[in-house]
């Protein structure tokens, strides 16, 4: 789990983006969001990835604040997960998050930057849909298949 931050503040009043990546799969689950409280990451989890998938085992995350907030531990101890931060001085513990943030970020660039900047919350989903379907070439997969089984 991680978020990009600082984002043009879109016409919906977004200016974060929150990112899940499942590490088995590759699965990535993007959602825009006006904040980073422990609470809006909560909503958001409960929202984007346990209506979906049900709790996670283990969410793994760097220092953030709001990853880091009383309330978010209260929320991963109600579900039953258990919570890992990485160390602050070894952001690669957190590799594969950091690494789809790169990604999302540069892809999300090429479409703000030829439009509407303040339209960049609109495109996310279209984004990991785009990232999900694309063939792994560690996994022999696409993450969209591992997860549903199906090709899009």
């Amino acid at each position: 789990m991680d978020h990009i931050p600082s984002l043009p503040k879109s016409h919906k009043g977004n200016t974060e983006l929150l990112i899940w990546v499942d590490l088995f799969t590759g699965y990535v689950i993007a959602n825009a969001s006006a904040s980073r409280t422990a609470q809006t990451i909560a909503e958001s989890y409960e929202e984007c990835v346990f209506r979906r998938f049900g709790a996670s085992e283990v969410i793994r995350h760097d220092r953030e604040p709001g990853f880091m907030a009383d309330f978010f531990r209260s929320f991963n101890k109600i579900l039953g997960q258990r919570q890992r931060a990485t160390m602050a001085y070894r952001p690669q513990a957190n590799g594969t998050a950091e690494r789809m943030v790169q990604t999302t970020t540069r892809a999300l660039k090429m479409y703000v930057q030829e439009l509407d900047q303040r339209d960049w919350d609109e495109y996310a989903e279209r984004l990991t849909f785009a990232i999900n379907t694309a063939q792994d070439r560690i996994r022999g997969e696409t993450p969209f298949y591992l997860v549903h089984g199906w090709d899009a």
